[in-house]
């Protein structure tokens, strides 16, 4: 199946038909684009994002190598090949388009089986480089992430709450940290199986998600605890966004056959407004932590900010 999408450029109106006539009928492409000219070449390569491009060096305006020059300060547009159709023969020139960001060249006249077959080679190589970044990106995903809940994993909360830890440290830049735990967990197995369990999890976690900032990061943390990293929030912003997400929790709920199942969460907050308030991370987990627990001590489905005092009941 042709897959695909070749953009050809060239002032000459015959020219150009020559060429992208030569490229449809290759059967490699599943759409091809035509410019004048180098700026509406740009222009095109913004909008569209072709595979590759072919263009012809000399142009009267924006010629192929100012389109390579400004091709160049564009990184969103640095993937993409760009063959250079040239009648210069001159070592020299060819080396200097090299320079300049060309991905390969086809001297004019052009013999149409040597244009197809460049394309070809250069457009496969393009769209292998997209499926293996796409498999990187991935198999970088699957990494750091929870495979039942679809929550960021234990690992990558660890990476995340350490850089956090260190930017307070060094900048003063404001940290909380929520743990929540989805209350009375092994009573909703107990009553309605381990399937109904999972969803509840998974429910509660869409929930958190939906209820926070791009920014935070919520993070399965072990078992039904879920760690939630709030970037650039100090204690009163932490404590009222916990208590939004307490309530948006309770009113949650997923079915089970022809019942409805709810459920509630307990949430422990430790927050640093500036860098003398916290020195690592394990101290902030370790805060949030305590507080979790006086939360679920103090009956479950509320909200507790550590504090100095709260260490000393300890």
């Amino acid at each position: 199946m042709p897959r695909g999408r070749a953009l050809v450029v060239d002032d000459s109106a015959p020219v150009r038909a020559a060429v992208a006539e030569t490229l449809r009928q290759s059967g490699d492409l599943e759409e091809v684009l035509e410019a004048a000219d180098g700026l509406a070449a740009l222009r095109i390569m913004a909008e569209a994002k072709p595979d590759i491009v072919i263009c012809d060096l000399v142009m009267p305006g924006c010629d192929g190598m100012q389109l390579l020059r400004l091709r160049s300060a564009k990184p969103e547009l640095t993937g993409i090949p760009v063959l250079i159709l040239t009648a210069d023969t001159e070592l020299d020139r060819k080396v200097e388009l090299f320079d300049r960001g060309a991905t390969d060249y086809v001297c004019k006249p052009f013999d149409p089986r040597e244009l197809v077959a460049r394309v070809r080679v250069h457009l496969r190589l393009k769209l292998m480089a997209e499926d293996l970044a796409a498999a990187n990106e991935k198999l970088v995903r699957l990494s750091c992430t929870d495979p039942l809940t679809d929550l960021f994993n234990r690992r990558h909360f660890n990476n995340v709450i350490d850089v956090e830890v260190a930017r307070l440290v060094r900048y003063g830049i404001p940290l909380a940290l929520i743990l929540a735990d989805v209350d009375y967990f092994k009573r909703v197995n107990d009553e309605h199986g381990h399937q109904v369990g999972d969803e509840v999890l998974r429910s509660v976690g869409t929930t958190l998600v939906r209820s926070v900032r791009k920014a935070d990061v919520v993070a399965r943390y072990g078992g039904e605890e879920i760690a939630i990293v709030l970037t650039n929030t100090g204690t009163a912003g932490a404590f009222v966004l916990a208590e939004r997400l307490r309530a948006a929790v309770e009113r949650s709920e997923v079915r089970s056959g022809d019942r409805a199942v709810r459920c509630t969460a307990s949430f422990g907050v430790a927050a640093a407004d500036g860098p003398g308030d916290v020195a690592s991370a394990s101290t902030l987990v370790a805060r949030a932590d305590a507080a979790l627990y006086a939360a679920k001590h103090a009956g479950r489905n509320r909200v507790v900010m550590w504090s100095v005092e709260l260490e000393e009941q300890d």
